[in-house]
């Protein structure tokens, strides 16, 4: 009796460290989502990168993904005062402004990238595509017309449009 239950007791901790493995392995599998909102910052308002729209992050983290290009490392403009707004020319009505957070402005050195960051951004879902000469507007304010991609200065025809 004494060697059948020495039996069953090692079987029972082997069991345990085996599902204890598997447990801490499939931890360590999952990526952390968990995005620094900073970059996204007004830079008259310490911590309001935090309004960021959750969709709007979620699909900036599948277009970096698809491209391999660092987009969260690129943001030149996210969240945004009245008052910053103003001072950088942006429209009344911007995606950018507190408390919407549905827009960023990707800097893209390079002709190449820029161009593979509007093509892959249709590809990820976005539906509203700003494209500067070293920069990429992108937005998910579906209060706003779907399915366009304008150039700057305002009014400009854009370098490549990814709707047409």
């Amino acid at each position: 009796m004494h060697r059948k239950s020495t039996v069953f007791m090692i079987l029972g901790v082997t069991s345990i460290a085996i599902l204890g493995g598997i447990i801490i392995s499939k931890k360590k599998k999952k990526k952390s989502t968990k995005v620094d909102l900073s970059p996204f910052d007004s830079p008259d308002s310490p911590d309001s990168g935090k309004c960021m729209d959750r969709k709007f992050i979620q699909m900036l983290q599948k277009l970096e993904q698809e491209t391999k290009y660092p987009i969260f490392k690129k943001i030149n403009s996210g969240a945004r005062t009245a008052y910053w707004n103003s001072k950088v020319g942006g429209v009344s009505n911007s995606a950018h402004k507190i408390p919407k957070c549905k827009a960023a402005d990707i800097a893209t050195p390079t002709t190449a990238i820029r161009n593979r960051i509007v093509r892959a951004a249709r590809q990820v879902g976005f539906k509203r595509i700003g494209v500067g000469k070293r920069f990429v507007h992108l937005d998910n304010d579906t209060s706003k017309r779907q399915y366009v991609a304008w150039g700057y200065p305002k009014g400009a025809k854009p370098a490549i449009n990814p709707f047409v």
